[in-house]
């Protein structure tokens, strides 16, 4: 990718190395997990961390990425027929029976409220192909993203030495997670009453996030538990323009302190502008298009969390702009990523997205273009002129010519 910086100038604020410390009166919160984390959603700074890299195992957080590949690569209103090997799937379940079918979408319900494995195996056959098909797609996504702590070995979680996450990696993955439409939509569902079979008679579907009825602007998250990985959690919240993502593992008393780390970064922290969408922070070259390049933009304000009282940043930016962009171009397509800065250290980063669409016409049609507007502006006048010296020029040959005749028939009389 290439890079550009960018300075905006505000008040100063230390931001140290980006763990972002409450003031005095608003001391960090105490949790009892083995590692946590929270983060700023809308910017991905972090508030709060404990043990944030550490390699543990994420149960059925796993999930979140699961569904995420599924919406991402799948159809929602696929049907799918769920396998023997899928129905017979230990741990929680949905209780399918093997022939029974599904739509994808009723199926991601089943993963996400109730955290069905069965569910899970059903979609991973059928939007990978096969179990370790989809693996392969989990663990391409989360190196796109660039989780480093993370590898899968399950779609769904149960315990495997290979199977992996960090604290931090999940936090980010939901992050990306929550900006797909469907899969926040879904994540963040009460209830959902689905049809049944001959082993239930109807399924009604209760979120295990027990925070989507007891906290106020409790969002999309996802639980997990395992005897190996103890009580997990991935959630979030929103409230009165603060948004923020936590991330749990082998917390003993993991609804506590998921409810303390929101309260932190809601109460804590307040959100401060920093860029707007309009604001065009560089250009990105486009392969095969009808120009050459397209401005990059934010998709969404660019706002940072600070300590309440605290005043606004000074930070720094750098683009990093994707080499690969090739024509057609759409609107809000992703063609790099803002980089926040403060005294060096990384604090935030936002997607950058085209500005406006980019046709196909490639590098040939737009010379021919400029030549064109060239010959139009300015081409027009210059072969007018040039006309105009050629006809001057064959005026003057043609008297030579005139005269030279003439001179040869006086010889001829003369002799």
């Amino acid at each position: 990718m290439k890079r550009a910086m960018i300075t905006v100038g505000m008040a100063a604020l230390a931001l140290g190395t980006g763990l972002f410390p409450a003031r005095a009166e608003q001391a960090s919160p105490t949790v009892t997990a083995r590692a946590a984390i929270l983060i700023d959603g809308a910017s991905g700074q972090v508030l709060y961390g404990k043990n944030i890299h550490e390699q543990l195992p994420q149960a059925s957080t796993t999930k979140l990425m699961a569904a995420l590949v599924a919406i991402e690569h799948g159809n929602l209103s696929d049907v799918v027929e769920v396998s023997t090997a899928a129905a017979a799937v230990e741990g929680s379940s949905m209780y399918l029976e093997a022939g029974e079918h599904l739509t994808l979408e009723q199926l991601l319900y089943g993963m996400m409220l109730v955290s069905g494995n069965d569910a899970t195996t059903a979609v991973a056959e059928h939007v990978g192909g096969s179990v370790q098909g989809f693996v392969a797609l989990m663990n391409r996504k989360a190196e796109e993203l660039g989780l480093q702590d993370t590898h899968f070995e399950t779609p769904h979680g149960l315990p495997n030495p290979a199977h992996h996450s960090s604290a931090h990696d999940l936090a980010m993955l939901a992050r990306a997670a929550f900006m797909n439409t469907t899969m926040a939509r879904i994540s963040s569902t009460r209830t959902m009453e689905l049809p049944g079979n001959s082993r239930i008679k109807k399924r009604l579907l209760v979120n295990h996030n027990r925070l989507l009825k007891s906290y106020p602007g409790a969002w999309a998250g996802k639980t997990g538990y395992t005897t190996v990985a103890g009580k997990c959690f991935v959630g979030s919240a929103k409230r009165d323009g603060r948004y923020v993502i936590e991330a749990i593992l082998s917390d003993p008393d993991c609804w506590r302190d998921a409810q303390q780390l929101l309260d932190h970064g809601l109460q804590a922290f307040e959100s401060v502008p920093v860029l707007t969408p309009d604001q065009p922070l560089g250009e990105v070259a486009v392969a095969g298009g009808s120009v050459r390049s397209v401005k990059a933009v934010l998709l969404q304000p660019l706002t940072l969390s600070v300590p309440r009282g605290s005043g606004r940043p000074q930070v720094e930016t750098t683009t990093l702009m994707r080499e690969d962009v090739t024509a057609p171009v759409s609107p809000g397509q992703p063609v790099g990523t803002l980089q926040v800065m403060q005294q060096g250290k990384l604090v935030a980063t936002a997607p950058l997205v085209a500005a406006e669409a980019v046709p196909v016409g490639g590098a040939i049609l737009g010379d021919l273009g400029a030549l064109f507007t060239w010959f139009l502006k300015g081409g027009t006048l210059t072969v007018a002129l040039f006309s105009v010296f050629r006809w001057q020029g064959g005026k003057r040959r043609l008297r030579f010519a005139l005269r030279r005749r003439s001179l040869q028939a006086a010889s001829r009389l003369d002799r």
